[in-house]
């Protein structure tokens, strides 16, 4: 199953805090795991924000992977995930004359 979660640093994080956390889950090796439990793991981050936006697109089978990572993050973000799935436009304008008709 695909996910898109997407993680908000709350403006009371500092850089060095987003550093110490980056370097703990290496430490740890919550890197290793998560990617045991994925298929796919794709990280983004929108450019010039502040505080930092970050992007997951995984592919998994074990909601469990999703826990790490939110767990991971802890206090000093806000986060959600949703299950997504991909669809072409076409595919999209084809389902929405379907159901609206036209």
């Amino acid at each position: 199953m695909l996910y898109i979660s997407i993680f908000d640093a709350k403006a009371n994080t500092s850089q060095d805090e987003i550093k110490k956390e980056r370097k703990e889950w290496i430490k740890k090796g919550k890197d290793r795991v998560f990617h045991e439990k994925c298929k796919e793991i794709k990280r983004y981050e929108v450019l010039g924000s502040f505080p930092l936006k970050i992007f997951f697109i995984i592919e998994t089978n074990d909601p469990c992977a999703l826990n790490l990572l939110s767990h991971h993050f802890g206090d000093g973000w806000n986060s959600i995930t949703y299950p997504i799935t991909r669809r072409e436009i076409y595919e999209a304008l084809e389902e929405d004359c379907t159901i609206i008709g036209g």
